[in-house]
């Protein structure tokens, strides 16, 4: 699968704004600056974080290229690598995040602290099941994992069922979920646990990917769009507008090959930390929070400098951990799966 620059940079930003919004709305360092900047960080709280949109439109587009022109006569198996993709390094994280929080709950003493966690909480988020059963999350990122896997297995089972009727078919069903998701299920707030809420943004993703493939997928792609557009002025949805405008402008931009500069190859480590990053970034809010509450700090100045800081910090600690935890686990654990599966088919 050729890389692409677009994706790398919407990724890089998507996360960035991600992490600004929970720097806008947990801590003392988010109050204390509300009172010099109120605007900017209610900017930040309010729309930051509809940058997963973004994140879903490229989640759909990645994994419609890594399932494009493959059989699907074993769907299990490419669940079961995706999750193994997505829950060592989630665990881990929400081991560290988690043992911060009991080290310094008593310096913190706010509600937006999660709760001392159990086993069965640990097991819920393992399973990628806490929201489904309305478990206390342990992370703020936890529910976008479990709403990413549920995506991926939608797909890999509409491939499944879909693929041997034909590719056309198969776009043809991706996009009449898709639609059915902006018109009916991501209006109905309720649904906001499960894959069909967010198939509008995932769908627009995956048949993005596919529209280059073919002038039958490209008519299929303009088709959705132009529905989307009938779901904005039904009831109009600032989240379905920026997955619109990101699933077009992927279709819209030449492909071409990445001519690598030392700049376009940092941008490419970040996005490859992004997910690292989006993971573990809670953890720091809370580090700099207690830090925050034990100096006895109140200056807005202050708190931005050291939010600013404390960003610096979640972004190396994502890279750090990309390239030395989530890179190497995920290499052993592939060839492990591999090994395994090849002994239950022999």
């Amino acid at each position: 699968m050729e890389r692409s620059f677009t994706v790398d940079v919407f990724k890089v930003v998507a996360a960035q704004l991600i992490v600004w919004h929970h720097f806008s709305a947990y801590g003392p360092m988010s109050e204390a600056m509300t009172l010099q900047w109120p605007q900017l960080i209610e900017w930040l709280y309010r729309y930051a974080r509809l940058a997963v949109q973004v994140f879903l439109v490229v989640g759909g587009f990645l994994a419609a290229q890594s399932v494009m022109n493959k059989p699907m006569t074993h769907p299990v198996i490419h669940i079961f690598n995706r999750y193994l993709r997505l829950v060592p390094i989630y665990i881990f994280a929400l081991s560290l995040i988690s043992l911060v929080v009991a080290i310094l709950r008593t310096d913190i003493h706010a509600d937006w602290l999660p709760s001392a966690p159990t086993f069965s909480h640990f097991l819920a988020h393992a399973l990628l099941v806490h929201d489904l059963f309305d478990i206390e999350a342990l992370s703020s990122g936890a529910w976008y994992v479990a709403i990413d896997f549920q995506l991926f297995v939608v797909l890999v089972v509409l491939c499944n069922r879909l693929q041997p009727y034909g590719v056309r078919v198969l776009s043809l069903g991706v996009a009449l979920l898709c639609v059915a998701s902006m018109w009916w299920f991501n209006r109905i707030d309720e649904l906001d646990i499960w894959a069909i809420y967010f198939f509008a943004a995932y769908g627009l993703g995956v048949l993005a990917a596919w529209a280059k493939r073919s002038a039958f997928d490209a008519a299929v792609f303009w088709i959705t769009v132009l529905l989307a557009v009938g779901a904005l002025w039904i009831e109009y949805r600032t989240r379905l507008s920026l997955a619109l405008i990101t699933a077009v402008w992927l279709t819209i931009k030449p492909k071409s090959r990445v001519h690598w500069t030392p700049m376009k190859r940092v941008v490419h480590r970040l996005a490859n930390s992004a997910y690292v990053l989006f993971l573990t970034h809670f953890g720091v809010i809370v580090v700099f929070s207690a830090l925050w509450n034990i100096g006895h700090f109140h200056d807005p100045v202050t708190a931005f400098a050291l939010t600013g800081f404390a960003w610096g910090c979640a972004v190396g600690l994502g890279l750090f951990l990309h390239e030395k935890a989530e890179i190497p686990v995920h290499h052993w654990l592939s060839h492990q799966s591999k090994l395994m599966f090849l002994r239950l088919t022999n």
